[in-house]
């Protein structure tokens, strides 16, 4: 059996003023799965799309990638990126140099570079903006951007934390519709964390409901991924049960009570 992707076991996150923020977790991520985190606030959604991340080290339990440890990301068919809720583009810099950035830190030559960030580019619809500054787009170009920064570094993990949700619902539906197209064809393992159900039924494979205080997983919802992921699935009558199942488990969840250990 291949390993996960992710694998966390029994992972709990404390934070220094006594805050704990996850219960603990176990979780697999298997290859080309497309996962939403969503519940209510203080659920711990992005604390955990971070320990995955290893941008916060886990208070308890353990993480592995590719069932390895965390030296091994970056390698060969093991590498990871990671998109913000805010584009965090360079205010100063065109776009084909902020989607390059990545690659400079790894000190790519210029001329393997290039190919990479004007492909990059096109998969979001954005290589007619090569020369434009951050100022000169709109909310849902400067996402795309960033998403670009994120794919040009050709990632086999990517985690998204709430990217769209500053978003009008028109750019969303729209992101949404390229970013399943991206992930579903290339086969890229995803995380995503939302507030929006609707979202996350439109854009998931499996949807992991979360409960709060402390965050802890509650249960999950699996979607085919062989939908096709356009406006005729978002209308369907299929869709809207979906929708009303998860609401009905994110219902569940906001009431729950934990019964774990202290």
């Amino acid at each position: 059996m291949m390993d996960p992707v992710v694998g966390l076991w029994g992972v709990e996150k404390v934070f220094g003023n006594g805050v704990r923020a996850l219960a603990p977790v176990n979780l697999a991520v298997q290859p080309g799965e497309f996962i939403s985190l969503i519940g209510p606030s203080g659920c711990g959604k992005s604390t955990l799309l971070k320990v995955i991340a290893s941008i916060h080290a886990p208070s308890a339990g353990q993480v592995r990638w590719w069932g390895r440890d965390f030296a091994h990301v970056g390698s060969a068919g093991h590498r990871m990126a990671f998109v913000f809720q805010d584009p965090t583009l360079m205010p100063w810099a065109c776009m084909e140099d902020n989607v390059r950035l990545p690659l400079d830190l790894e000190r790519m030559p210029a001329t393997t570079a290039g190919p990479l960030v004007r492909d990059a580019l096109e998969q979001v619809g954005l290589g007619h903006v090569l020369r434009h500054y951050p100022a000169q787009l709109s909310g849902g170009m400067k996402m795309r951007a960033s998403i670009a920064r994120a794919l040009v570094t050709q990632p086999d993990l990517l985690l998204m934390d709430e990217p769209f949700g500053a978003l009008d619902e028109f750019s969303r539906n729209r992101l949404d519709e390229e970013m399943a197209r991206l992930c579903y064809e290339k086969g890229l393992t995803t995380l995503f964390v939302t507030h929006s159900l609707y979202e996350a039924v439109f854009l998931s494979s499996r949807v992991i409901v979360m409960a709060a205080n402390p965050g802890r997983i509650f249960g999950e919802y699996h979607i085919d991924p062989a939908i096709r992921r356009d406006e005729t699935f978002r209308l369907s009558d299929d869709f809207a049960h979906m929708c009303r199942d998860l609401t009905q488990m994110l219902t569940e969840a906001t009431h729950a009570t934990f019964s774990g250990g202290a």
